[in-house]
């Protein structure tokens, strides 16, 4: 009973300019309401009434607007919800005067789709305009997820794929048995043969098969079917923000499609492709060395390749490892960092057979981090209370903006230094959070290292230096070899 009593009550305002903007099934007030409901929920509000107008903004006449409003100053309810502040209006002044006049009577204005605080700041600047712009396409991205949310595939079927039309309206998905069939190929060739878009494109060109409407296999075509979600059953939706459009919170709806790979096999598919992106260039993936891509100097950090050399007189040919700066220029390294290729192959192997036991591994990986992640913890922290400071900073100065000690013009130049230290901060921390997040994954290593070595070992005799290279990146990240030392990384 306590509980009821102390929750705050809400009342949401909806508003589109035109009944042309609501559609047919009234999408985009239909989202406006879910975003109001859906916060009421997560904040433990109490629902009211919702008001909705169908005018432009423009106009401060709106009748519906102005009921809530009236109705709120007279205590009908403590905090007005809005997906976006701009439902109030398109004057910035009108919007400013009428969200201090509510928190002036403890009434909150909250909007469940935007940074309140940013969003004030582009009103103080007057720009609404533009702001409106922006928002147009990332409104008609949030339609388009909901319909995705309610499993309505909004695009062509995806490569492998097929849609079966049962009756008028209802559709049926089934895998092609065609295409089907060649992404399994292509699955095979990315992560068992360790071929690269364009090879893998090649291969099945030369095998006879096509892309849609007979187009060949380019190399972004085999990416793009190869990063697809569907592939393994997921219908995705946001994961590509067009320029110009924030983005979204991607919408995933598991077991749309039926699956041509397993989730083990997804995940196998997408470890291999974000290996190959560290090392762009395909040659350091084809080289017939075993440690190209792993192998790095231990005196400057820069790549080690392998060369073949011979000596003409006794007609020899032997294959070592080189640092690859050191042989540009002394300038860029000065210590000479050669091997013998079978000498520091068998010796890192020797080396990482050591590593059977998880306890030793967790051992390795954590004398290596816990410096670093102290240093971050530490760097999080200091970004947290900047950010907290630019926030009051700001809300003084819209103070300043109410009581008419500051013009719009004094506060636009006064938060533009706040603006500019907030998104490099709000830059820095993302980074930071994802960097301690990786973190926590990594130490998931320490369990499916050992047997990744052992199985690793065990299928090296006889497999092609490509696949044997596949094996072990996903085991190390580097390798950092000086004269007499060899020094691990292990991939987390």
């Amino acid at each position: 009973m306590a509980s009821s009593i102390s929750a705050k009550r809400a009342v949401g305002y909806l508003r589109v300019s035109s009944t042309g903007q609501t559609g047919g099934r009234h999408s985009s007030l239909e989202t406006q309401k879910a975003r109001y409901l859906e916060y009421c929920d997560r904040n433990e509000l109490i629902p009211g009434s919702t008001y909705t107008d169908v005018v432009s903004g423009r106009r401060d006449d709106r009748r519906e607007y102005n009921n809530m409003v009236e109705n709120v100053l007279q205590g009908g309810a403590d905090v007005v919800v809005v997906q976006f502040l701009d439902r109030f209006g398109r004057n910035p002044k009108e919007i400013l005067r009428r969200y201090w006049e509510l928190e002036e009577h403890s009434v909150s204005v909250v909007a469940t789709d935007e940074d309140l605080t940013e969003e004030l700041l582009l009103l103080a600047k007057a720009g609404i305009a533009g702001a409106e712009t922006r928002r147009t396409s990332e409104r008609v991205r949030a339609n388009m997820a909901r319909v995705v949310q309610k499993g309505v595939h909004v695009a062509r079927a995806p490569f492998g794929l097929r849609r079966i039309y049962v009756g008028r309206h209802d559709v049926e998905w089934e895998l092609h048995p065609t295409e089907a069939s060649v992404v399994r190929k292509m699955y095979r060739l990315a992560v068992e043969e360790n071929l690269g878009f364009k090879r893998i494109g090649d291969r099945l060109t030369e095998q006879g098969h096509r892309a849609r409407e007979g187009r060949p296999l380019a190399a972004f075509t085999i990416q793009r079917i190869l990063s697809n979600e569907a592939i393994m059953g997921t219908l995705a939706y946001g994961k590509r923000p067009r320029k110009g459009n924030p983005k979204l919170e991607v919408v995933r709806v598991p077991g749309f499609f039926p699956a041509i790979l397993t989730q083990e096999e997804w995940d196998g598919l997408q470890e291999r492709l974000a290996i190959r992106r560290e090392s762009s260039r395909g040659r350091t993936h084809s080289s017939a060395y075993l440690l190209s891509g792993i192998a790095r100097c231990g005196n400057c950090g820069g790549p080690m390749v392998g060369k073949l050399g011979s000596q003409w007189r006794k007609r020899n040919k032997y294959r070592n490892y080189y640092c690859s700066r050191a042989m540009r220029s002394k300038t860029f390294c000065s210590t000479y960092n050669g091997h013998s290729a079978g000498k520091l192959e068998g010796a890192l192997l020797e080396y990482l057979s050591q590593f059977s036991d998880p306890d030793l591994v967790r051992e390795h990986m954590n004398a290596a981090q816990r410096r670093d992640m102290e240093t971050k913890h530490s760097e999080l922290r200091d970004t947290r209370k900047g950010l907290t400071e630019l926030e009051h900073q700001f809300m003084r100065h819209l103070d300043l903006l109410e009581r008419e000690i500051l013009t719009e013009q004094e506060l636009l130049k006064a938060n533009e230094s706040i603006r500019t230290q907030k998104v490099a901060l709000e830059t820095r921390q993302q980074e930071l959070d994802a960097w301690l997040k990786d973190q926590e994954h990594k130490s998931l290593a320490a369990e499916r290292v050992p047997g990744a070595i052992r199985s690793f070992i065990d299928d090296l005799e006889g497999a092609d230096v490509r696949v044997q290279k596949a094996h072990l990146q996903t085991i190390l990240k580097a390798a950092y070899i000086k004269r007499d030392e060899i020094e691990i990384e292990f991939r987390g």
